[in-house]
């Protein structure tokens, strides 16, 4: 009976003593929404800058991709290394423009959030330049007090191909 009672007070003890943690308030809760759009913003610039030294501070360790293909899935940063540098190669020149429709969603407390948007983006391959706009989703974590990236999905946005007539420009 001593040995139950004195595990019954040392969970009480420690639960007392565990901080609890407060639902952000809105204004908190606004900040962190900033936070996770800039991060993405922060992404869209080195993809397009093809630097990925300046994506991998957006990633988590952990992370899993679905492109445009049904092929394209990315399971680790290895693969997601190897998929964007061969992409850098490929592409002459891909310019984002300024994301639209963005749709925020956080748990109260700020530690997930996913962020849904579109982009225009011109993409220049082989000679040839296209416009398009693009559809991505992604998941974050905050990780040592900053947000990242854990997952994403992006798709093309609007008739055959993912091609948006030449009035979608970034």
């Amino acid at each position: 009976m001593v040995r139950v009672t004195t595990i019954l007070l040392a969970i009480l003890l420690f639960s007392a003593c565990s901080p609890t943690r407060e639902p952000l308030n809105p204004e908190e809760m606004s900040r962190e929404k900033d936070a996770v759009v800039e991060v993405m913003k922060a992404y869209n610039k080195a993809f397009q800058e093809k630097n990925f030294a300046g994506i991998l501070p957006t990633l988590s360790d952990e992370v899993i991709f679905f492109g445009t293909d049904s092929s394209e899935v990315i399971k680790n940063l290895s693969d997601f290394k190897k998929k964007i540098t061969d992409q850098f190669s490929s592409l002459e020149k891909m310019e984002y423009g300024e994301m639209r429709d963005i749709s925020v969603q956080m748990d109260p407390y700020g530690t997930y959030s996913s962020i849904i948007f579109g982009v225009g983006v011109n993409v220049s391959h082989l000679g040839k330049s296209e416009h398009m706009f693009l559809r991505a989703a992604r998941n974050l974590r905050k990780e040592d007090g900053k947000w990242v990236i854990v997952s994403g999905i992006i798709g093309r946005a609007g008739g055959a191909g993912g091609i948006t007539p030449d009035t979608v420009k970034p």
